[in-house]
């Protein structure tokens, strides 16, 4: 349990203090943007009966930054959460099906794209929505 909580930790809570301690530059910028990097384990809709405090946490930021979405959207601020695809990392595994170029490219591409009206979206590397 204690290696759960320090993941939320990680993995929650430090994504939302992010936000909150830059709140100020966020609320001054023209078309501020606030993006968190998820997974896709994370999503309730997908099936993966592992890994209980790395999934949980994951679908746990999920819901906050979607709170958070409704909550700034009224100050002009996006908040949008991206799941960067299989990687191939450490973690992501030799077999991932992106390499890291291909998925941080994509996902400046993504961010770079993103409205007010993409905010609370929950969407993948190359823009496409994912299921939540």
């Amino acid at each position: 349990y204690d290696g759960w909580l320090r993941t939320f930790e990680v993995n929650t809570l430090g994504p939302l203090r992010v936000l909150q301690a830059l709140l100020p530059p966020l609320a001054r910028a023209d078309a501020g943007k606030a993006v968190t990097i998820t997974s896709q384990l994370g999503a309730l809709s997908f099936e993966v009966p592992t890994s209980y405090a790395y999934c949980s946490s994951k679908a746990a930021v999920n819901k906050v930054m979607r709170m958070a979405a409704q909550e700034l959207e009224r100050e002009g601020i996006a908040v949008c959460l991206i799941h960067p695809g299989w990687v191939r990392t450490d973690m992501g595994g030799p077999k991932g099906e992106l390499s890291v170029d291909e998925s941080a490219e994509g996902i400046v591409r993504v961010i770079e794209g993103l409205t007010l009206a993409d905010s609370g979206s929950f969407l993948k590397w190359n823009g496409e929505p994912h299921g939540w």
